[in-house]
C-alpha cells in the first residue's frame, strides 16, 4: 500500500516452491520419530490442497526453528490463506478476512485454525482471539476421520468471519484520547519480552499517514491497536537500556510468539473497548 493512497496489486499467491522455501515442514511425508501409535498423520500440504480446492490460497508462511537438526523438517509452521473473493484490494482502510492454519509434525502442536484479519493500509495481520470465536484445535489422535474434522474446523472458523468484521467496525467507533492511547501502549509493551527499555510513546508513532491521530490528538481503537501491533511484531522500535545503550527491537519470526502477540493485543483491545 503506497502512502499516496493508490492501491497495491493483489498479493502474491504462494506457489509450492515458495512454501517449500518458507516453511519446508509443511511437506513432511511422515511424522517425527517417536510418536505414539495413536498419532494420526495428515500432512499440512494435504490440508492446503483441500483448502485450495475450496478457494483458499496461501499468501504468507513461516516456520519455527529448532536446535535439533533432524527435527527441522517437522517443526511448527503457520500459513495464512485468503479466499479468492478477498485477494484483490478494493479500497484503503478495508480489512480482509484470512484463515490461519498452524500445525507441526513433531507432536508439539495440534492442527489449529484461527480467524485472521489483513489490514490493507499496513500489510500486517491480526489474529482474532476472544471467548466467542477465534480458534479451533484438532488433535492428531482419536478416530481415523482426521481429515473430516480438519475440514469441519475450517468451516466453523469461516462462519465467524462476519462477527469479526462487526467487532472491528465497533472498535472504529471507539475514540481514544491521547492519555488512553498511552495507557493502551503501556499495556501492550507488557505483551512482548525485551521491550522494557522502550518508551510507550514509541510504539504509537504511525508508520504511515493513514494512522496519524486526529487534529485533537484522538485516534480510534482499531487504528491504535494496529499501530501498536505493527510496532511489536515488525520491530524497528528504538530505545535505550538501563545502562544507556541504544537498542532496536527485532521483528517476531517465531510462530508461537507471532500468534501469542496478536491474540494478546486483540484481547487487550477488547478490554479497552469495555472500559472506554
Amino acid at each position: 500500500m503506497s502512502i499516496n493512497g493508490t492501491l497495491s496489486p493483489a498479493p502474491h499467491i504462494l506457489t509450492t516452491d515458495d512454501l517449500r522455501r518458507m516453511a519446508p515442514s509443511i511437506f513432511a511425508t511422515e511424522p517425527y520419530h517417536g510418536v505414539s501409535e495413536n498419532y494420526r498423520f495428515l500432512p499440512t500440504s494435504n490440508v492446503l490442497d483441500i483448502l485450495r480446492d475450496r478457494g483458499y490460497f496461501p499468501v504468507k508462511a513461516m516456520q519455527s526453528t529448532t536446535r535439533l537438526p533432524d527435527k527441522q523438517p517437522f517443526t511448527k509452521h503457520l500459513v495464512r490463506l485468503r479466499h479468492a473473493d478477498h485477494l484483490t484490494p478494493q479500497h484503503i482502510g478495508a480489512e480482509l478476512p484470512e484463515l490461519i492454519v498452524c500445525n507441526s509434525h513433531d507432536r508439539t502442536s495440534a492442527y489449529r485454525f484461527m480467524a485472521g484479519v489483513f489490514r490493507l493500509v499496513c500489510s500486517n495481520g491480526m489474529v482474532v482471539a476472544s471467548a466467542d470465536f477465534g480458534s479451533i484445535s484438532v488433535k492428531h489422535s482419536g478416530a481415523k476421520d482426521l481429515e473430516e474434522r480438519v475440514i469441519d474446523a475450517t468451516y466453523k472458523i469461516v462462519e465467524e468471519t462476519p462477527r469479526v468484521a462487526e467487532q472491528i467496525e465497533a472498535w472504529k467507533q471507539v475514540s481514544l484520547t491521547a492519555p488512553q492511547q498511552l495507557a493502551f501502549a503501556t499495556a501492550a509493551l507488557e505483551i512482548r519480552d525485551g521491550t522494557a527499555a522502550i518508551d510507550a510513546k514509541a510504539i504509537l508513532a504511525p508508520r504511515r499517514s493513514e494512522d496519524r491521530p486526529n487534529a485533537d490528538g484522538t485516534r480510534d481503537l482499531w487504528k491504535t491497536m494496529n499501530v501498536a501491533q505493527e510496532a511489536l511484531t515488525q520491530g524497528g522500535v528504538r530505545g535505550r537500556s538501563q545502562s544507556g545503550r541504544r537498542m532496536t527491537t527485532r521483528p517476531i519470526k517465531a510462530v508461537d510468539a507471532d500468534i501469542r502477540t496478536n491474540r494478546a493485543l486483540w484481547r487487550l483491545a477488547d478490554e479497552m473497548a469495555k472500559l472506554v
